[in-house]
C-alpha cells in the first residue's frame, strides 16, 4: 500500500479488510450483470476434451456413422371396400350370397348387425306396441299438416289395431289372446290404442306392398288421392331414416347354427384383370368390428348380384407423398442433449425385472437404447380402405437414399415373424398380409338395455342343452322377465281350463310312478342329434315341451324371442333349428339383442338392433326328471 495514504484512512481500510464475516449463498445459477443475454444463451463449452472423453466412455466412437432422416417419399395404394355379402342360408355349403353394393355412407358395423325389427309373428299384436303407436301418431301429424284432418277416422278404421283380447277360434288365435290377457301391460296399452290410432306396422306394410294405393283409389276423394300418396312416401322415408334395417333378407349376416355374424367384403385389385381382394369375417360376435375380425381369402371371389347396380368401377387410389419425418417421443425417453434432464413420469431406472420377465426387459431396452431410432410417417387414409405401401425412400442429411422394406418380408424370417395390424391369410396359415385395413367401423356407440337375453347352458343330469329366455321382448318394446311371463301364461291356462286328470283309484300302494315333470315355459330344450353321413359328429336340435292344458289341444311351448324362433316364422312349414354343439361350451353362452345408436363421420345417426355373444356363467339344472317314483306316505 502506498505510504502517501493518510494513516487514519489506512487503518480504517485495514480494519474492514480483515474483519471476520460469514458469507451465505442462496443462488446456484449465475446472475446476469448486463441486460444482454446473448453470451449466456450460447452454452459455451470450456473444456472440449471433457466432451470427447465422455463420447469415448459411452462407446460413441465405435458406432456406425449414419445421417439423420431429413426427407421421405412414400407411395401408397388404397382400395375402397365396395362389395358386401353374407353367408347362404345353409352355411354347411360354404357358399356366399350374391354381393350387394357397399358405400361409405353406412358404417360396416351397422351393415352387418342390423336386422328387421319385426322378427316374430307370434303374437303379432303383442310386439312393439309403443313403436307402432309412435308410427301411427306420426302419420296423423302428416295428415294434419297437409290439411287432411277429416281422413283420420278412415285410416283408424282401415289400419287400426286388431282386438285380440277375446278368445279366438283357432289355436293360434287363442294363444295370441292368451299372451295379451296374461300380460297386464299389454292389455292396458292395447286397450288405450284401440279406435284411437292406426297401427303403424300395418300401415307401413300396406305402403310397401302397393295395397295402400289401391285403398286410396277406392275409398278417398279424387282430390285427396295424390296428396295422401305423397304423404305415404314421406312416411316410408321417415321410418327408414329412424331405424336402419336390411333391404332384403339376403343381407342378414346372422348365422343361427354358429350364433355369430358371417360376412365378407371385397375391394378392387391393382389391375382390372386381377382378382379382387376378398376379406372374410366368419367369427364376429363381440360387438366391436375392426381389422382383427377379417382374414384375406385368396381363393374366394364374390359374385355380384344381377339385381344390383354397381357404380364407380375401379376405386383404386394411388398417391405419392413427400414429408419430413418426425421423431417419436414418449414419456421418460432419454434426451438427446446432454444438459437436459428427463422427466420423471416414466422411471425406467425403477424396473425390477427377474430373469423370466422377458417382455419387461425388451420394453426397457426399446426405451433406453433404441428410443430415438423411430420416426413417425404422417399419412391420412380414407375410412374403409385397404392400403398397401408400395415403396418408402428415406433421404438423410448427407443425401443418401435408402429404400425401407417392410419388416419380416425375407423368407428366412418366416419362423420368427411378428406383426400387428396385419391380416392373416386363410389359405396360408402363419403368413400375414402386410396391407393395412382401415375398417369403416364405429369409434363409439350407445347400447340400450337388452330386449332379449338367451342363456345357453348344459344340463348334465338330463343330458341336454337348454336355451333359457331370461328376457324376452315385451309389449311396449322393452325387455321383460322371461320367467315371469312364462309363469303368467301357465297360471292363465290353469285358471281358464284346468288340466283334466283321471281320478286315482284307492290302493294300498306305498309308492307312485310319474312319467315325468315339466319345466318353465321359458326353458327351450335342445337335444343331441347325429349329423347325417357322419359317425361321431353331433348337433343340437331345438325341441319343444308339451303344454299341460286343455284350452289349446296339442299345444307345444315355443320360444318368444327372435334368437330361438329360427324356422318358425315366415314359412308355410316349420323348419328345424340345428345348433353346433361346440358353440355351447361347458361354461355355456349368452346371446343378447339390444337397440344401438351411433353417429357416423358425416353426422348421420343410425339406430339398429344388434346381437352379442359372450361366454356363459356355467352349467344349469332344469330339474326335469323322467320315470320318477315317489312315496305315497307322508313324511314323519
Amino acid at each position: 500500500m502506498p505510504q502517501s495514504i493518510d494513516p487514519g484512512l489506512k487503518q480504517k481500510l485495514l480494519s474492514k479488510l480483515f474483519r471476520p464475516a460469514i458469507t451465505l449463498w442462496n443462488r446456484l445459477e449465475g446472475r446476469a450483470r448486463q441486460e444482454e443475454f446473448t453470451r449466456s444463451l450460447r452454452a459455451e463449452i470450456r473444456d472440449p476434451l471433457w466432451m470427447l472423453t465422455r463420447q469415448w466412455q459411452l462407446g460413441e466412437f465405435a458406432g456406425v456413422d449414419g445421417g439423420s432422416a431429413a426427407k421421405a417419399r412414400v407411395q401408397i395404394d388404397a382400395a375402397h371396400l365396395d362389395r358386401f355379402a353374407v353367408k347362404a342360408r345353409n352355411p354347411s355349403t360354404g357358399e356366399w350370397q350374391p354381393a350387394v353394393p357397399y358405400d361409405q355412407g353406412t358404417p360396416l358395423e351397422v351393415q352387418v348387425e342390423r336386422e328387421s325389427i319385426w322378427q316374430t309373428r307370434l303374437p303379432a299384436s303383442d310386439e312393439y306396441l309403443a313403436l307402432r303407436a309412435q308410427m301411427g301418431r306420426h302419420w296423423l301429424r302428416l295428415l294434419r299438416a297437409a290439411g287432411h284432418d277429416s281422413l283420420t277416422a278412415v285410416f283408424v278404421e282401415e289400419y287400426g289395431f286388431h282386438d285380440v283380447r277375446d278368445d279366438g277360434v283357432t289355436n293360434e288365435e287363442r294363444l295370441e289372446a292368451a299372451h295379451v290377457q296374461s300380460d297386464p301391460v299389454s292389455w292396458q296399452v292395447l286397450t288405450a290404442l284401440l279406435g284411437r290410432l292406426p297401427d303403424g306396422r300395418r300401415l307401413l306394410t300396406a305402403i310397401t306392398s302397393d295395397a295402400f294405393d289401391a285403398f286410396v283409389d277406392n275409398r278417398l276423394d279424387p282430390r285427396d288421392r295424390q296428396g295422401v300418396k305423397n304423404l305415404a312416401r314421406d312416411f316410408q322415408r321417415w321410418f327408414s331414416r329412424l331405424y336402419s334395417q336390411p333391404d332384403t333378407v339376403a343381407e342378414d349376416a346372422w348365422t343361427p347354427p354358429y350364433l355369430e355374424y358371417q360376412f365378407a367384403s371385397s375391394a378392387p385389385a391393382d389391375a382390372p384383370e386381377e382378382q379382387r381382394t376378398t376379406l372374410v369375417a366368419e367369427e364376429y360376435h363381440h360387438g366391436r368390428l375392426d381389422w382383427f375380425a377379417f382374414e384375406i381369402d385368396r381363393t374366394e371371389n364374390l359374385r355380384d348380384s344381377p339385381e344390383a347396380s354397381f357404380v364407380g368401377g375401379n376405386f383404386e387410389v394411388r398417391t405419392t407423398v413427400a414429408f419430413v419425418p418426425t421423431q417419436i417421443e414418449f414419456n421418460g425417453m432419454p434426451n438427446v442433449r446432454w444438459w437436459e434432464f428427463e422427466d420423471r413420469r416414466t422411471d425406467f431406472g425403477n424396473i425390477n425385472a427377474s430373469t423370466t420377465d422377458l417382455p419387461l426387459l425388451l420394453l426397457a431396452e426399446f426405451g433406453l437404447v433404441y428410443g430415438n431410432d423411430w420416426f413417425v410417417v404422417p399419412y391420412n387414409l380414407p375410412v374403409g380402405s385397404l392400403a398397401d405401401i408400395k415403396g418408402l425412400i428415406v433421404t438423410d442429411v448427407f443425401g443418401v437414399r435408402t429404400l425401407v422394406r417392410a419388416a419380416g418380408q425375407d423368407q428366412g424370417m418366416d419362423w420368427q415373424r411378428w406383426s400387428m395390424y396385419s391380416l392373416s391369410a386363410r389359405d396360408e396359415p402363419g403368413v400375414a398380409d402386410q396391407r393395412l385395413l382401415l375398417a369403416p367401423a364405429l369409434a363409439k356407440s350407445q347400447e340400450g338395455d337388452p330386449i332379449e337375453r338367451i342363456v345357453f347352458a348344459r344340463d348334465e343330469m338330463t343330458n341336454m342343452v337348454w336355451g333359457i329366455e331370461e328376457r324376452i321382448p315385451s309389449a311396449v318394446g322393452l325387455g321383460a322377465d322371461g320367467f315371469e311371463r312364462a309363469t303368467a301364461m301357465s297360471n292363465y291356462f290353469l285358471q281358464r281350463v284346468p288340466p283334466s286328470a283321471p281320478t286315482p283309484e284307492e290302493t294300498d300302494a306305498t309308492i307312485s310312478y310319474h312319467l315325468g315333470n315339466t319345466v318353465p315355459e321359458n326353458w327351450i330344450p335342445f337335444i343331441a342329434r347325429r349329423v347325417p353321413d357322419a359317425a361321431r359328429l353331433i348337433q343340437l336340435q331345438r325341441a319343444s315341451m308339451q303344454r299341460l292344458t286343455d284350452a289349446i289341444p296339442d299345444s307345444r311351448v315355443e320360444p318368444r324371442g327372435a334368437v330361438l324362433r329360427v324356422g318358425l316364422d315366415g314359412a308355410t312349414t316349420r323348419q328345424p333349428y340345428f345348433l353346433h354343439q361346440e358353440q355351447v361350451p361347458r361354461a355355456g353362452a349368452i346371446v343378447t339383442r339390444a337397440f344401438q345408436r351411433a353417429r357416423w363421420f358425416d353426422g348421420k345417426v343410425f339406430t339398429w338392433i344388434g346381437r352379442r355373444k359372450r361366454i356363459g356363467c356355467g352349467q344349469g339344472a332344469s330339474g326335469l326328471e323322467f320315470d320318477r317314483i315317489d312315496s305315497t306316505r307322508p313324511r314323519q
